[in-house]
């Protein structure tokens, strides 16, 4: 006769092995995931990007080492939808789609610090001046001055 505990061991160990062969989902289906543009609507390159998960940031600088939130542009990381544009009206309108990949891209230490920073200061209230939205017309303007120098440069 088998005893109890060695019935037990053996429904144990039974049950372990088909968990670790029971199908997981449909992980040889590729599903959609969306990716920052290469250029936003001005020709400018795609600087720092990265995917959250739920937010899609991507960033446009006019010169190289500019700060990545000079100029960017927010995407839906589900729907590809641009959700804020922070780059004076040339973010497209939706990110392109691409497949998914099986490994999530992880940000930077100090580019999280840098976003939570951001996070912070667009949070907080803003005094209504006729003065508060100068940085960024600053911002604009010399962006608009990289384009007349690249056009003047292709004439």
């Amino acid at each position: 006769m088998v005893s109890p505990i060695a019935l037990v061991v053996l429904l144990a160990s039974v049950l372990s092995a088909f968990a670790a062969v029971a199908p997981r989902g449909p992980s040889g289906v590729p599903s959609t995931c969306y990716a920052c543009p290469s250029q936003d609507n001005a020709g400018f390159s795609i600087g720092t990007y990265s995917n959250d998960g739920t937010t899609l940031f991507c960033s446009y600088p006019a010169t190289a080492g500019e700060n990545p939130t000079d100029f960017y542009c927010d995407y839906s990381a589900t729907t590809g939808v641009l959700g804020s544009d922070a780059d004076g009206g040339y973010c497209p309108s939706s990110a392109p789609a691409t497949v998914c990949g099986s490994r999530k891209k992880k940000r930077s230490p100090v580019f999280e610090k840098e976003m939570k920073r951001v996070q912070a200061r667009a949070a907080a209230p803003q005094p209504q001046t006729s003065h508060s939205n100068l940085a960024a017309r600053m911002a604009f303007g010399k962006k608009k001055q990289m384009l007349a120098v690249r056009d003047k440069d292709e004439a």
